[in-house]
């Protein structure tokens, strides 16, 4: 007869945290989380106070990325809850694992509208794969497995787990040995995909003359990189990416032609409108990259992979679709090369070539201290392994364009939400999860404003996390759209800034103010021989335009390239 122990609500719920391999819990404290706070004072687990919940989600989810293990929030009730919210709607958005923990009002108080209530599993039903309250602790193991296994399990994303503080103090009767037989859940494996989809897909690769591969943050998410570059080479197919998916082919690969979308190549953007059969691996087709729908690849089939069967038709209409993990999914389509589509494949590619030629990105200018030259000097200085978040906007779209040699899965952006705030917290959570790693966040002056409160917590956790500030003293990306779709109308975007090194040094951070490029490098020198965290505040040129550009509701065949001198529709729909 096993011996029985009673263990109090959270000392419980936090032991449960540590069997699902947690290690880091970016957290703020609150009344209804108290009692669980209590019990964190015991626990193995590095508890990071945060300086705002919403810098815990978005550290969560820069620790998931990175580890590839579900990053773990925690906030109390009401406020503290909805302040969460941002970061559960970006981790969901961009397919990242999460769990996310809330403290309730005591569970008798629950719709009394008490003190710091609100409903927080019916606001996140839309953001989250799954919502639960813990009514009865005796299911809060059950729970907490589910969660986790639903996080992790087809496409990856959030869930919340809510907790009525009465909960919390409860006690629960458990076998001695109860840790040793609880099992942290291993991801259910997604496979559907019949001979005859197989089969399908492999004939219209046979016939194409043009084929194109489009990678996504699928094949980051499901560790497909080497199966992507194994088959884009062995069927001789170029490919492109999102965003999301940087770092999914090696930067100097030959067979890799960069980024498509609304800031993307222009010759990535020109090759999707020539192909005659698109690859689609683990992307969703979002407005970003295909412009009007109606005018996206017109002369192409597709054939769309993807872990999601949600995604079949959604947004374009696909020959076949393949419903299954990337990573087994890749290896089971046939060699399809034949002697007569060898010879158009290497046409194909040498036009693609041609066309990387004629249209490649704009060298920076050091003449100026624009954003493109400091961004351009970062990514020439930084390590291989180096790891590079960055927040919504103007400097977001640069950084993606001139920082190529990036590691899958070492580039952190907000990409379906974009979230300003994002980037300095996913850096500290991308710290936490590599502690032996560089990890720069580039920022603008404006997205920076939104959660410069955690840079105390990196001073607090010794996190060396890396700040490059660009200050155009602007919200640029707005200030962009106002000057071409608005006639210059500059409305509610230039910023009367904070002194950000004098900013930085309050919160016991060293800090270097840099006016041009010979002191930007020097400053990152500096910054990469301190191993403390470190911000560079450089005041760049106040009026840049992001190019190439893809206007709203445009074609990308209709990719604006500079230095054109023609002018943007005024007709365009933002």
């Amino acid at each position: 007869m096993s011996v029985k122990i009673k263990l109090r609500g959270a000392e419980y719920i936090v032991k449960l945290i540590e069997l699902l391999d947690a290690r880091d819990l970016f957290a703020y404290p609150g009344g209804a989380i108290l009692p669980i706070y209590d019990a964190l004072a015991f626990s193995k687990l590095n508890n990071v106070l945060v300086r705002h919940e919403q810098g815990a989600a978005f550290a969560a989810n820069g620790y998931a990325r990175i580890t590839g293990r579900p990053g773990f929030c925690l906030a109390t009730s009401g406020p503290g809850a909805t302040n969460l919210v941002t970061g559960i709607a970006d981790a969901f958005a961009d397919s990242v694992p999460m769990i996310a923990i809330t403290g309730q009002v005591q569970f008798h108080l629950i719709g009394t509208d008490a003190f710091q209530e609100t409903d927080i599993t019916g606001i996140c039903i839309p953001i989250t794969k799954k919502t639960y309250l813990i009514s009865k602790l005796e299911d809060a193991a059950s729970i907490f497995q589910e969660a986790y296994k639903i996080a992790i399990s087809g496409r990856p994303g959030p869930v919340l787990i809510d907790i009525p503080r009465s909960v919390q103090g409860n006690y629960v009767d458990l076998d001695e040995d109860w840790e040793m037989k609880f099992k942290k859940p291993e991801a259910s494996p997604t496979y559907h995909i019949k001979e005859s989809e197989i089969q399908n897909a492999l004939l219209l690769l046979k016939e194409s003359k043009k084929p194109l591969i489009i990678a996504g943050h699928g094949i980051l998410l499901s560790k497909a990189w080497d199966e992507l570059r194994d088959f884009s080479h062995r069927e001789n197919i170029p490919v492109i990416s999102t965003i999301l998916g940087l770092g999914a082919m090696e930067h100097n690969d030959e067979l890799y032609f960069q980024w498509l979308g609304m800031h993307g190549m222009k010759y990535a953007n020109l090759a999707v409108q020539e192909s005659d059969l698109i690859i689609a691996l683990g992307i969703r087709f979002d407005d970003r990259i295909t412009g009007t729908l109606n005018t996206f690849a017109p002369n192409a089939k597709i054939i769309h992979c993807d872990i999601d069967k949600s995604e079949a038709g959604k947004n374009v209409k696909t020959s076949v679709f393949l419903h299954g993990d990337l990573k087994k999914a890749i290896t089971q389509i046939p060699d399809s090369r034949t002697k007569e589509n060898i010879p158009n494949r290497q046409q194909w590619f040498e036009y693609l070539c041609k066309m990387r030629a004629e249209f490649p990105l704009g060298a920076p200018d050091e003449s100026k201290f624009s954003q493109i030259t400091a961004i351009k000097a970062l990514a020439d200085l930084l390590a291989p392994d180096a790891i590079v978040t960055t927040d919504v906007g103007q400097h977001q779209m640069w950084a993606a364009q001139y920082i190529l040699k990036i590691k899958p899965n070492h580039f952190l952006t907000s990409g379906g939400l974009g979230s300003m705030g994002f980037g300095l917290p996913a850096a500290m959570g991308a710290q936490a999860g590599a502690l032996q790693n560089d990890v720069w966040c580039i920022t603008g002056d404006g997205s920076f404003q939104m959660n410069f409160q955690e840079l105390i917590t990196c001073v607090q956790e010794k996190w060396p996390v890396k700040v490059l500030i660009l200050d155009n003293a602007y919200l640029g990306m707005v200030r962009q759209w106002q000057e071409q779709f608005y006639k210059g109308n500059y409305s509610g975007v230039e910023l009367l800034n904070p002194d950000f090194v004098m900013l930085a040094q309050a919160f016991g951070m060293e800090a270097m103010r840099v006016d041009n490029i010979t002191e930007l490098k020097e400053a990152i020198h500096r910054a990469h021989q301190t191993p403390k965290p470190f911000l560079i505040h450089a005041r760049v040129e106040k009026e840049e335009s992001v190019l190439p550009m893809v206007a709203p509701g445009t074609s990308l065949s209709d990719t604006i390239y500079y230095p054109s001198k023609t002018s943007i529709k005024e007709k365009s729909t933002v």
